[in-house]
């Protein structure tokens, strides 16, 4: 069974939660200006386009939806994990092939 933990998955997802609480501490600040939770959006976009191909092409997000808000971090976050994992994996497959 391989390994699923990994110190490069834990920094891109710590990394992206705190861009992600930053964006949403942005938007508070900017509550009820123009596009105010459009940073934040952006950031959620892998989270909105997913749940928008579960759900059949339509899916609301926005900043004053607090637990989509939430959903949205810890998916983002999760999938960052992920992305670091593999980097992490492939790199060490790579140095590994290297050295023998």
């Amino acid at each position: 069974m391989a390994r699923l933990r990994s110190w490069t998955g834990f920094v891109f997802a710590a990394l992206y939660a705190l861009a992600f609480a930053a964006l949403y501490l942005d938007y508070l600040r900017r509550v009820g200006t123009w596009f105010a939770d459009l940073p934040l959006v952006l950031a959620a976009l892998p989270f909105t386009l997913t749940m928008r191909a579960l759900n059949g092409g339509a899916f609301d997000f926005a900043g004053d939806m607090t637990a989509r808000v939430i959903a949205a971090a810890l998916f983002c976050s999760a999938l960052a994990y992920v992305v670091g994992l593999i980097v992490e994996t492939v790199v060490r497959a790579a140095i590994g092939a290297f050295r023998s």
